[in-house]
């Protein structure tokens, strides 16, 4: 319970590496297992592999670092949703809000939960029919979970983050010291299209990689639920982007290590042919548990992120306001976690792994890029603002953050336009409602 009045209130459960496991947990999902190969299409040398890897990453963690400034200044729950509503005023944080309960959010989970399905079944042997039954079960189970108190599922988010790192590790270590690969693989191949082909390419590869990068600023969400969070969130987003891009970099050498780039191009299964380049046939199953674990860790990681949005949504705005509740015996966003889960299954039973993910990119970086910016205007806006912490390199290395969102954002529209539009028509309809919300107040 609030100690000033009698409403329930959001328990501070999270410490430094609880931070650094929804982080880690999340990021950690599936793209690592089949992005390399989309990568190697573009980049046929494996020098330029390894530096776009080590680029997303570094644009990454310049990213953690401004979101380092933002938490430690303003330390609510909510993220994007608190950090728009302060930098820009209510209605572009309602639109965070109405997009990410529409699209971003909920759409990345059933996504992530088609995936953790399909491979649950393959790894059990059972019919492949199953896939949506099983995606919402696992929905319905880590929303039930989520909703019986934080510590459980912080709990299970560590123990997740755990279990794929250590793996991950294993396949890093055995890899290196299996003596099975060819260390010419590394043996650099020409670039034939110049300079411009070049940068042309490195752009292409670099949109996979970020995606595979995504959630490294997971932890803001649940700000108001971290102890000493103006402290301890500044430093857990920054370690634990090192920690990713580390083992993404590790990952992608023994892949090279183990098979020639241009072998990898060929396969979506990276992971799979690895192990079995490791271990033989059976390993196919060790794989396939591998990333049960990460899809599962990233589901319940976002279901406890997803639902602190929707909460911060319903305290700011009267048509939310039922959203906008901490349940009194667990001292959760209950509500907000009971919505979140209900139109994720919605979308299970609507649509496809494809179809979920088509009109998320744009919004995606565009909505980065205004958080970022957010810094130059906060700064000036509140000049006197206790900040903790501090971007390193302020005001030029935010300015390269958001050329980054940027390019990406002109990327997609050009790539993708016709999902690009309904990406950012679905955001745009939250306007009336926002509207119909201040008559309300009225």
């Amino acid at each position: 319970m609030d100690k000033n009045n009698s409403k329930p209130a959001l328990l501070q459960a999270l410490g430094f590496w609880d931070s650094v496991a929804i982080a880690v947990g999340i990021v950690i999902g599936v793209g690592i297992f089949r992005v390399p190969a989309e990568v190697a299409q573009y980049l046929t040398s494996p020098e330029l592999i390894i530096f776009v890897w080590f680029l997303g990453g570094l644009i990454s963690l310049i990213g953690a670092s401004c979101y380092a400034e933002l938490s430690s200044s303003i330390p609510e729950t909510g993220g994007d949703y608190v950090y728009l509503s302060k930098s820009y005023g209510p209605l572009m944080g309602f639109l965070y809000g109405w997009t990410s309960l529409l699209v971003l959010r909920t759409g990345s989970i059933a996504a992530i939960s088609f995936i953790f399905a399909e491979y649950l079944l393959s790894f059990l042997a059972l019919d492949a029919g199953l896939v949506k039954v099983t995606a919402i079960a696992a929905v319905a189970l880590l929303s039930f979970v989520n909703i019986l108190g934080l510590r459980q599922g912080k709990t299970l988010q560590n123990i997740s983050t755990i279990a794929k790192v250590l793996t991950l590790l294993a396949i890093i270590i055995l890899g290196i010291f299996s003596g099975k690969g060819d260390i010419s693989n590394f043996t650099p191949l020409t670039f034939l299209g110049g300079t411009e082909g070049l940068i042309s390419l490195l752009g292409l590869a670099l949109i996979p990689v970020l995606w595979t990068y995504g959630g490294w600023h997971e932890g803001t969400y649940v700000t108001g639920e971290t102890r000493n969070a103006q402290r301890v969130l500044p430093r857990a987003l920054i370690v634990g982007t090192l920690i990713i891009t580390v083992l993404y970099i590790l990952l992608n050498l023994v892949y090279i290590y183990l098979m020639p780039a241009a072998e990898i191009a060929q396969t979506n299964l990276i992971a799979s042919n690895v192990m079995h380049v490791l271990f033989g046939a059976p390993a196919q199953k060790m794989v396939e548990a591998l990333v049960v674990i990460s899809a599962f860790g990233a589901i319940n990681g976002m279901i406890i992120t997803s639902g602190r949005i929707t909460y911060a949504l319903g305290k700011d705005h009267p048509i939310f306001q039922y959203l906008g509740r901490v349940g009194p015996r667990f001292s959760t966003p209950a509500r907000s976690i009971v919505i979140n889960g209900l139109w994720t299954v919605v979308l299970i039973i609507w649509g496809t792994f494809t179809r979920l993910l088509f009109f998320t990119g744009v919004l995606m970086w565009l909505y980065f890029g205004l958080i970022v910016i957010g810094i130059y205007v906060l700064r000036r806006k509140y000049p006197n603002l206790d900040r903790p912490y501090k971007v390193w390199g302020y005001p030029f290395i935010p300015f390269i953050f958001i050329l980054a969102c940027a390019w990406l954002v002109i990327n997609t529209v050009r790539i993708y336009p016709f999902q690009s539009v309904v990406g950012i028509l679905l955001a745009l309809s939250g306007i009336p409602v926002y509207f119909i919300s201040r008559k309300l107040v009225r």
